[in-house]
């Protein structure tokens, strides 16, 4: 019997989770909070932006963001807010336009010893084809809020 995509992702994603275990370190918890998340957009076109944040692999938070564009020495910035408390991601993915889920760009958590993340996706100009990038800035400044900034 031929194994379905779906037992053969599922049996991929344990094989690479086993492989990881302990490399995070010790006393660092299983992947950093996620303090920020924003867009930055150099093309003078507006762009949507999606992003899918997993769990584990279920998915944990989903939303699209319609950026806008730069104008003159403004850039376009958009912030994503709302995304669940108590959810721990491992992984982000996110999307320009009507990009494949196959196309996006990905971030694992995992990757960094940090107790606190803030991403920022920026959009390239339209010197080239309209490219993501992300950025990191590790730290706890990323998960600090206005409230106790004064």
């Amino acid at each position: 019997m031929v194994p379905s995509r779906r037992a053969f992702l599922y049996g991929a994603g344990v094989a690479v989770a086993s492989s990881l275990a302990g490399c995070a370190g010790v006393g660092l918890g299983d992947s950093p909070q996620l303090g920020q998340l924003g867009v930055t957009n150099y093309d003078t076109q507006s762009h949507v932006v999606h992003v899918l944040l997993l769990e584990g692999d279920e998915p944990a938070y989903w939303t699209s963001k319609r950026v806008p564009a730069a104008e003159g020495d403004v850039l376009g910035t958009a912030v994503f807010e709302g995304d669940p408390a108590g959810v721990e991601p491992n992984r982000l993915l996110t999307r320009l336009d009507g990009q494949s889920l196959s196309a996006a760009d990905r971030f694992d958590f995992a990757e960094y010893e940090a107790d606190c993340l803030g991403l920022q996706i920026e959009i390239g100009d339209e010197s080239r084809p309209p490219e993501l990038s992300i950025w990191y800035t590790a730290g706890p400044d990323p998960c600090e809020t206005t409230e106790t900034t004064e």
